[in-house]
């Protein structure tokens, strides 16, 4: 769930940073467990261990022009 997330906001444009892929897996995991899980949320390198372990799908990716520009 949270790499489809990761990979459908960057092909709008709009890629995760580790701060806000961290935040949306925190609210994940508090919505599913509720007061079991611990208010600072997921380990202080949860987010680069996840991109290595998933880096067969998740890569860096890189921003482009917008095709067209509209006021």
């Amino acid at each position: 769930m949270v790499i489809d997330y990761a990979i459908e906001v960057a092909s709008c444009g709009f890629p995760l940073s580790h701060r806000r892929l961290k935040d949306h897996v925190d609210s994940i995991c508090h919505a599913r467990l509720g007061r079991k899980f611990p208010a600072s949320g997921v380990g202080k390198n949860w987010t680069s261990r996840f991109i290595s372990k998933h880096s067969d799908r998740l890569s860096t990716y890189w921003t482009h022009n917008l095709d067209e520009k509209r006021g």
